[in-house]
């Protein structure tokens, strides 16, 4: 029982080496979330976060102008913190990101109408005192453009002060060509080209403050403000045929100003943690003007004059709040919270023609909204169920006057459900949610604007909200990936035509609801490294089932969507990244459309210098210039063909300098997010 005193004496052994070789897939499964990892990998060498999205598996667009495949525009967040401005992305370095986060099935805490979220999340901050980044790109496309950014921060302990100022600048170009069939009392063609010029310049300023009091609670808020002056040139020909004999040639010259100013948006929030309990504040308010004339001067082959002259005025405005509370239940987290936006849309339209008509409209929108989401963790199966409530009231007005026919209200309850596991070296996410996309504002003003003498544009007020259901089956092993989801659109959005008028013979595009649309998504996507080579390969397919009105029968339009994306990216010799990046997209029907196939090249090089605080990009975009794609469109008893042949192609040089750099701690998650998007 007493075997003495025990003394343990150190003993160095010296180890040649220890290797530990693994090999994480970039892309991976998260809950409902495709993420693609960007630090230490080659996605880091991008550029800024636009070139990394555009590197993203089911992510397709450049320039702040992304789509997610199958699902429209996606909300972006960075940090938490949504991204108001598409040019933010150009701001955020691609060093700076940690990983990005695909979601095609947002769930209840997210607003009703997004179908997709595209989540950033950087690198934490390091480094106090003065930082930046400054960023100059110059190139040309067709014309010379030009956006300067410049990007400060001071820091001192918790306290942070920023501001953002930039301008974009430029001429712009596009060809149209449009030919347009109507057949009834009269078979009417149309040929009208259009040849388009347009210079920008847009000023943006944005500064604010944000202050982490201690590790539990942060406070900030920002306002930004801007002005946009556009002149668009447009030099028109239309030839237009009455049964097959020439009807009149008619060539034309429109000029029109649109200056929006003032952009006023500011944000306040509040994050902290009381106890256990998590509280996410956010109220946010935006007012806009928007001002337009427009001078359209026209000659007929008879040598007759007729001028067009209109002038709109628009105000923008929206309040917003949004409040979220989290708090730890059991294996997961119970999640709750509140919504609220009211938003004003008044458009001030006059033109001198009768047959159109002055008009005078006011659209008022309140959204109130509950939700609460609940996560848990059983073993390898992570489960997510959440519901939210939205109470929406509509108001349309015109001329003073409201209007009951147009003026709505909704009350709806939208479920979510996901659910995630791995199985062996699979992981796998099934999920549904039940969505509701409302139309846009500019979907909803009855405004008539004038194309020509037979050919008038407008929106509908009496448009309906699309309620969408999805399911959705993700996949993913080693460096595979793949997703399956099927959606149904009860009373979808398409193009229609309607006659207008006494006669009918001038025809009005607007828009109409169909009863519904069912839609098949399939993709599959897979990532390698050979060497210095990194290739991806992504492969996707869209089918929908949808039939419509045209020349007194159903027609179907359930022709599939492809594209094959061929994307790599080599390191080459003095730590230069080279690019070279391939898409093709097929023919085939979206909605009431028949798209043209298309395609484009892109090519890239990318180096870092001092440390990575400067670097330079020399790209070229769409070098074949063949990334436009032809629309035909069918209703009714008109056939429009719509070929847009504008020079996509660019070429761009891209210097940014960094200095002491590190994220921004701004963690205002902002409030009214998709009412923003529908403005």
């Amino acid at each position: 029982e007493n075997v003495g005193i025990i003394k343990m004496e150190e003993d160095i052994k010296m180890l040649g080496e220890v290797v530990v070789k693994s090999s994480r897939p970039v892309t991976a499964i998260k809950g409902n979330a495709l993420v693609t990892t960007v630090a230490n990998s080659q996605l880091s060498h991008a550029g800024t976060a636009n070139d990394v999205l555009r590197q993203v598996p089911m992510v397709t667009g450049r320039d702040g102008n992304f789509e997610v495949f199958g699902k429209g525009t996606p909300l972006i967040y960075i940090n938490g913190r949504l991204v108001q401005d598409k040019n933010e992305l150009a701001q955020l370095n691609s060093q700076d990101i940690k990983n990005v986060e695909v979601i095609t099935n947002p769930g209840a805490k997210y607003d009703a109408s997004a179908k997709s979220v595209i989540r950033i999340r950087t690198k934490l901050p390091q480094g106090d005192g003065f930082g930046g980044t400054l960023r100059a790109q110059n190139g040309f496309r067709h014309y010379f453009s030009s956006m300067e950014q410049a990007n400060l921060k001071y820091r001192t302990g918790g306290l942070e002060l920023f501001t953002n100022l930039n301008y974009y600048g430029g001429k712009f170009y596009s060809m149209e060509n449009m030919k347009m069939e109507t057949q009834g009392a009269t078979s009417w063609l149309q040929n009208i080209e259009s040849i388009n010029r347009m210079r920008n310049n847009e000023f943006f300023g944005k500064f604010g403050f944000s202050w982490m009091i201690n590790e539990h609670h942060s406070v900030g808020a920002y306002y930004m403000n801007g002005a946009g002056l556009q002149k668009p040139h447009s030099d028109y020909s239309s030839i237009s045929y009455a049964d097959g004999k020439l009807d009149d040639e008619v060539a034309a010259v429109k000029e029109v100003r649109s200056h929006a100013v003032p952009k006023h948006h500011a944000n306040i929030y509040y994050n902290g943690e009381v106890g256990k309990l998590g509280i996410d504040f956010n109220m946010d308010y935006m007012w806009r003007k928007k001002r337009e004339t427009s001078e359209q001067s026209e000659t007929n082959m008879n040598q007759q004059k007729n001028v067009v002259a209109s002038t709109s005025i628009g105000h923008l405005r929206m309040f917003a709040e949004k409040l979220v509370l989290s708090y730890p239940l059991w294996k997961g987290q119970f999640e709750m919270g509140n919504e609220y936006t009211a938003s004003q849309v008044l458009n001030d339209f006059n033109i001198n023609m009768e047959t159109i008509g002055n008009s005078n409209t006011k659209s008022d929108e309140k959204n109130m909204a509950g939700f609460f989401s609940i996560g848990q963790q059983f073993g390898k199966i992570a489960v997510e169920a959440g519901l939210r409530y939205e109470h929406v009231n509509f108001k349309y007005t015109e001329d003073g006057q409201l209007k009951e026919d147009k003026s709505k209200t909704y009350n709806n309850i939208f479920p979510s459900l996901s659910i995630s596991t791995e199985i062996g070296k699979t992981q796998w996410a099934l999920s549904y949610t039940s969505k509701m996309q409302r139309p846009s504002y500019d979907d909803l003003d009855g405004t008539v604007t004038y194309v020509n003498r037979l050919l008038l544009g407008s929106g509908n007020p009496y448009l309906s909200p699309i309620k969408i259901h999805s399911v959705e089956l993700m996949g993913a092993w080693k460096h595979f990936f793949a997703k399956v989801s099927y959606d149904y659109k009860k009373d979808a959005v398409i193009n229609v035509s309607k006659p207008y008028g006494e006669d009918g013979e001038i025809k009005l595009l607007t828009m109409e609801n169909t009863p519904k649309i069912q839609e098949l998504q399939a993709f599959l996507g897979a990532q390698f490294q050979i060497g210095i080579w990194q290739p991806k390969v992504n492969v996707g397919i869209i089918k929908q089932w949808l039939t419509g009105e045209y020349l007194g029968e159903r027609k179907s339009f359930s022709n599939p969507l492809g594209v094959v994306q061929f994307q790599n990216a080599i390191h080459l010799p003095g730590d230069i990244w080279m690019n070279i990046d391939m898409e093709w997209n097929s023919r085939g029907n979206k909605e009431n459309m028949k798209l043209s196939s298309s395609s484009s090249f892109n090519a890239k090089l990318y180096k870092a210098f001092c440390k990575n605080r400067f670097s330079m990009t020399l790209e070229g975009n769409d070098i074949f210039n063949k990334s436009n794609r032809d629309i035909q469109f069918y209703n009714k008893d008109v056939t429009l063909w719509q070929s847009n042949t504008s020079d996509s192609r660019s070429l761009l040089l891209t210097l940014q300098y960094n200095f002491n750099t590190s994220k921004n701690r701004y963690k205002g998650k902002g409030a009214g997010n998709e009412e923003l998007n529908r403005f």
